[in-house]
């Protein structure tokens, strides 16, 4: 019986097609360019090494740069949420009719989540906010961070567990470790997957 879904937040807590997750993008970028002093033209390569040897953007410059997590997560966050996400009241309407437990897992810092939730009025509905400072020195997909992530729940073993994601690599890393994994955002013919978050109750009702 399932108890417990793990949520990612950047791409599935809202739509990807909203522009947050590229304006963070083009944050990462800058810091690059700005404050590390690389040329722009080595930045995508840097950031596809990083995300392709250390899971996240942060994990990897923090190896190759030492540069200052803190500082970095809130370079990267500093961004107007207003000017970017609209809300409809749906969200909350859709996590208040999910009777399971919720927690947000994320390769962001808490900082941020708080703020993407408190913009959507849905921080109240998440038990706990599990986040890359708290995974600390791993992030998803990393299976010690997965581990994390139960520990930090009460949890012992992923059974009953649900795990939302967007990123197919973490997706596959969750299907590994036991949870029951679901792809958000994006079709794909070996992963069980919806298009959005607004789907998941459709999918869930299936699971009875």
């Amino acid at each position: 019986m399932m108890h417990t879904i793990f949520f990612d937040l950047d791409n599935t807590i809202y739509s990807r097609g909203n522009g947050l997750w590229d304006a963070i993008g083009e944050r990462i970028n800058l810091y690059i360019t700005d404050i590390l002093h690389i040329q722009k033209d080595e930045v995508p390569a840097i950031r596809r090494y990083c995300r392709k040897n250390f899971g996240t953007s942060l994990q990897g410059l923090k190896s190759l740069y030492q540069i200052d997590e803190a500082k970095f997560l809130s370079f990267v966050h500093d961004i107007d949420l207003s000017k970017i996400l609209s809300k409809d009241g749906k969200l909350p309407e859709l996590l208040s009719s999910i009777p399971l437990r919720k927690i947000i897992f994320t390769n962001s810092d808490a900082a941020h989540a708080n703020r993407v939730l408190d913009f959507f009025g849905v921080k109240s509905y998440f038990d706990l906010v599990i986040d890359i400072l708290s995974l600390n020195p791993y992030a998803k997909p990393h299976p010690e961070a997965f581990k994390k992530a139960l520990s930090f729940s009460g949890l012992t073993t992923p059974d009953g567990c649900i795990f939302i994601d967007d990123m197919i690599e973490n997706v596959e890393q969750g299907q590994k470790m036991g949870f029951f994994s679901i792809l958000i955002g994006e079709s794909n013919e070996n992963i069980l997957n919806i298009p959005d978050i607004f789907m998941l109750p459709n999918l869930l009702e299936s699971l009875d």
